[in-house]
């Protein structure tokens, strides 16, 4: 395994990660996913269809994919825009920011592909207004045995 995007944030994290098992892997990006949710204000259908889709393993996992990728398109041209408005980030371009973050980091949860799971803990972690937050709730996951 490379170099990670979650090396940048955490080195004891991505390190935790390299040692687990994809099971675990999965649960701590459910785990982070679940506080950069909560603290990032993220709401709506899409949002707890996903959750949903990963606390239990259920089908639609594309389909919600899908639906999470474009929210998340759309917070981020919310965020950008926002962002040429103002000289300095305002709250609310912060808040847009983090609601893109949060719902990217559900789509990289939901892949079918376990190597985008690295990508859903580290857009969860800047998400969070309390990274140090996400980090545990990941890290417990990765390092339980």
């Amino acid at each position: 395994m490379g170099s990670f995007r979650l090396d940048s944030v955490s080195p004891s994290l991505a390190g935790a990660y390299r040692e687990a098992s994809d099971d675990q892997r999965q649960r701590a990006a459910l785990a982070a996913c679940i506080v950069a949710v909560a603290q990032a204000g993220l709401q709506g259908g899409e949002v707890e269809a996903a959750l949903a889709v990963l606390r239990h393993e259920r089908s639609g996992r594309s389909d919600v994919r899908d639906k999470l990728n474009r929210l998340a398109a759309q917070l981020d041209e919310q965020y950008f825009k926002l962002g040429e408005e103002a000289e300095t980030t305002t709250s609310e371009a912060l808040a847009a920011f983090r609601k893109a973050r949060a719902a990217a980091a559900l789509g990289f949860a939901l892949s079918p592909h376990s190597g985008q799971l690295h990508e859903a803990l580290y857009e969860a972690i800047v998400a969070s207004s309390d990274q140090e937050k996400a980090m545990r709730a990941a890290e417990l996951v990765l390092r339980a045995r």
